[in-house]
């Protein structure tokens, strides 16, 4: 899909134009982006290409690999244009990259979001006031005022990407040749680095030249594909290679972070409940209402099969994962279970394992 490929170079050419804008690096989908567009901020993904150089000798080698490259990164010099950067307490890991972050490569502002692990009114009105401590910190660091209205007016426009968004999973299977998950996956990931307004005109270009005939071939090996930060798109792209099709995906890289946020009452009661009520990951207590979620997508996908990642040693999703494989085993559904390094690529004896999980589901659905 040869426009698809110029869009993401284009795109990738002007990820770095910060347009005069300070950036403020993050990593976890429970930051609400829309306090920092709010304060003329650009959001930035931390989310660095793999390396062969991790800070190996600043953090234990048995930390998850995506947060020792992404000090390695940091220590290298690669973030030296953010001016800011906040982290979420996701898991013991998270913590200390903040710590060695702070400690090895400083940067002008810096800030820990506490995220509450339940959902209730009390962890909401917690979140809310934490959120506030973050817009407080923005306004007095990069000297701006973040206002009710113009707070309104970003959740608006990320609004405005959701709806595009849900769109363009919708469109999954048409064109000629048909729009694949992987291509959905490509295109998320460079939403995470230009500003929104550009981002959004792109979505407009791309759903716009994609054709709307459905050129989707029947497939009896249709997986769901679920798990721990994938960089790109490789798992999804070999599987399609291998004649499967990932017709869903629970991914912080994908689409779960798709829910409209409420711009009525108070915005930032708003953006708690909306980004505490996400479809959760593996770093919530409520396991249950996981796999709730996770059975939900894969009844309306029709996925015949569930594919689970986890990057090595990320504590909670290797945690999680026998209560997934159970609940996939009580359901009948086949599931493969994949750890690996952070990377973009698929070693040869995870090929082999997905080959053989598509052949599996092939066999059974004859």
């Amino acid at each position: 899909m040869a426009f698809l490929q110029e869009f993401l170079s284009e795109v990738g050419r002007k990820r770095l134009n910060l347009d005069g804008r300070p950036a403020v690096g993050w990593t976890c989908i429970y930051v609400p982006l829309e306090i920092l567009e709010a304060g003329g901020l650009l959001p930035y993904r931390v989310l660095p290409a793999p390396s062969r150089e991790p800070a190996d000798a600043f953090l234990d080698p048995n930390f998850c690999p995506m947060i020792k490259t992404s000090l390695g990164a940091a220590i290298h010099g690669a973030y030296s244009f953010l001016s800011g950067l906040i982290l979420v307490n996701t898991c013991d890991g998270m913590r200390r990259l903040y710590d060695a972050w702070h400690y090895y490569s400083p940067i002008p502002f810096s800030f820990l979001l506490d995220l509450p692990r339940t959902i209730s009114q009390a962890s909401v009105s917690y979140f809310s006031q934490r959120l506030g401590n973050l817009l407080a910190e923005i306004e007095a660091c990069f000297q701006t005022r973040i206002t009710e209205d113009k707070l309104t007016g970003a959740i608006q426009e990320a609004n405005k990407t959701r709806a595009l968004l849900r769109e363009l999973f919708a469109m999954q299977g048409r064109g000629d040749p048909a729009v694949g998950h992987s291509d959905i996956l490509d295109i998320l990931s460079m939403g995470w680095r230009i500003p929104r307004k550009d981002y959004n005109g792109a979505l407009r270009n791309i759903i716009g030249r994609f054709g709307k005939e459905a050129r989707r071939p029947p497939n009896n090996r249709k997986i769901m594909l679920s798990g721990s930060l994938l960089y790109g798109s490789s798992i999804a792209r070999v599987i399609e290679e291998l004649g499967g099709e990932v017709v869903a995906s629970d991914l912080c890289t994908g689409g779960r972070i798709m829910d409209e946020v409420p711009v009525s009452g108070d915005p930032m009661v708003s953006l708690s409940e909306a980004y505490l009520g996400k479809p959760p990951c593996a770093r919530m207590v409520n396991t249950e209402q996981r796999l709730e979620f996770i059975q939900r997508e894969m009844e309306k996908s029709g996925a015949q099969g569930f594919v689970y990642f986890s990057l090595k040693f990320c504590d909670p999703y290797l945690y999680e994962a026998p209560a997934i494989r159970s609940a996939m085993e009580s359901k009948g559904v086949p599931i493969l279970f994949l750890e690996g390094e952070y990377t973009d690529r698929i070693s040869g004896g995870m090929r082999t394992r997905i080959q053989a999980f598509m052949e599996m589901l092939e066999k059974n659905a004859a």
